[in-house]
């Protein structure tokens, strides 16, 4: 199908395409299936003369794991085995002095105390996969107190995703840098402008992830009789088990919506999905040549002698099929805060927009929203909640310094001293 829609603007023609095919990035990872990518590394490390491993219990164990962790595992362990195999020691089952040379090993190489912890426990899984003991190894004391150490000399403090608030609206207090409407007011009425307006405004409202973001569907979406919505969330990272969740979608947001599948024509399948482009130039009239008149050396003589007639400005947009992924989502991001930048909506200086650009990612609107939260007087119990957050402890570490305008102490002291 194609569909033409004339525009008011300079007499450009646009159109609409969903009748071909995007080119697709070249995939850089592996297309093993997780399962068989992480069996065949466990196999390839375990020892000669070990216990027989159930076949069942391990298919078992396997099914029961997502797959950011199977995939988490399967690269921890090939990095580990990797740095056995060049110190010529035994990968499995792990002695508790080489778990600790291992972790000396990645501090060296500057790697954050988070990412040590979570090699460790991916090492502690697999010994659990291969009934090795529950992890015994990584659980040793010299092991333990090598994490602290590493801790205490590097913090434990983990760098967060730089958060996209509301903007003043909702805090007058917000940040001057990049902020939601700011990144709105920059988004054009075309039709990518429409699709990233609806993208923002909806992974805002509703705390996404991106794995959420990128998985919303036209079907998933409830409108409401007062303009909003509710949204049905139906797996996420900390619903496994697939119970579902549902977030609120304000009118706003559902005006975005509204529009991106009016021009679009999305109906299934993602609701955010990649938008080529190509734009031609306006060309203006030739007038046919005649045949003794075009010069010898002259190619393309048909063309000269026939004419060419006037032809329009013309953008013609390719809708693909897939979602969106995880760095297209951060692409669109980016993007969209540097127009806010070009069109003067945020202030920040020219020599730090370029750092403050980069420091955005996928979870800056959910970083955003719980900070707002936290700004407007919510509690760290009821935003984990609203956002999914696995536990209060995970909101407050996003909204530690907003949360101490609105804790306990807040609360009673501003009342008396003013």
């Amino acid at each position: 199908m194609a569909e033409s829609i004339d525009s008011s603007l300079a007499g450009e023609m646009l159109v609409i395409r969903d009748d071909v095919r995007l080119p697709q990035r070249r995939a850089t990872g592996t297309t093993e299936p997780l399962d068989a990518r992480l069996t065949r590394a466990i196999a390839s490390v375990m020892p000669e003369g070990a216990a027989p491993v159930s076949e069942v219990g391990f298919e078992a164990s396997l099914s029961a794991m997502a797959d950011n962790s199977k995939a988490a595992i399967a690269s921890d362990l090939a990095c580990y085995t990797e740095w056995c195999a060049r110190e010529r020691r035994a990968a499995l089952p792990a002695d508790p002095e080489t778990l600790v040379r291992y972790v000396q090993m990645l501090e060296r190489r500057g790697h954050k105390p988070s990412t040590l912890a979570r090699r460790i426990a991916s090492l502690a899984t697999v010994h659990r996969l291969v009934g090795m003991g529950d992890g015994a190894p990584t659980n040793a004391p010299m092991v333990r107190a090598a994490l602290k150490a590493v801790r205490r000399r590097r913090g434990s403090t983990q760098r967060q995703a730089a958060p996209l608030r509301l903007g003043k609206a909702l805090d007058p207090h917000a940040s001057s840098g990049f902020t939601l409407q700011a990144l709105l007011d920059a988004c054009s009425y075309d039709l990518q402008g429409l699709r990233d307006a609806a993208l923002l405004s909806l992974g805002y409202d509703a705390g996404l992830r991106v794995s959420e973001l990128v998985a919303v569907e036209e079907r998933h979406i409830e409108p409401q009789e007062d303009g909003s919505a509710t949204l049905l969330i139906p797996s996420s990272k900390t619903d496994q088990e697939r119970q579902g969740a549902w977030a609120w979608l304000s009118p706003d947001t559902m005006r975005r919506i509204g529009a991106w599948l009016e021009v679009s024509g999305v109906r299934d399948g993602p609701l955010f999905r990649r938008i080529g482009i190509d734009r031609r130039r306006a060309r203006a009239a030739v007038a046919p040549v005649a045949y003794e008149a075009i010069p010898g050396n002259t190619q393309r003589w048909r063309e000269r002698m026939d004419g060419r007639a006037a032809e329009l400005a013309r953008t013609t947009y390719s809708i693909g099929t897939a979602r969106l992924s995880r760095q297209g989502v951060n692409g669109i991001y980016r993007r969209v805060a540097m127009a806010a930048f070009d069109k003067g909506l945020v202030n920040i200086p020219v020599a730090e927009v370029f750092q403050a650009v980069k420091d955005l990612s996928t979870h800056s609107l959910r970083v955003g929203l719980t900070q707002d939260l936290f700004a407007a007087g919510e509690d760290g119990a009821g935003i984990a909640q609203a956002l999914r957050w696995s536990s209060p402890s995970t909101a407050l570490r996003y909204g530690r310094k907003l949360a101490a305008r609105s804790n306990v102490a807040a609360r009673v002291l501003s009342r008396v001293r003013t």
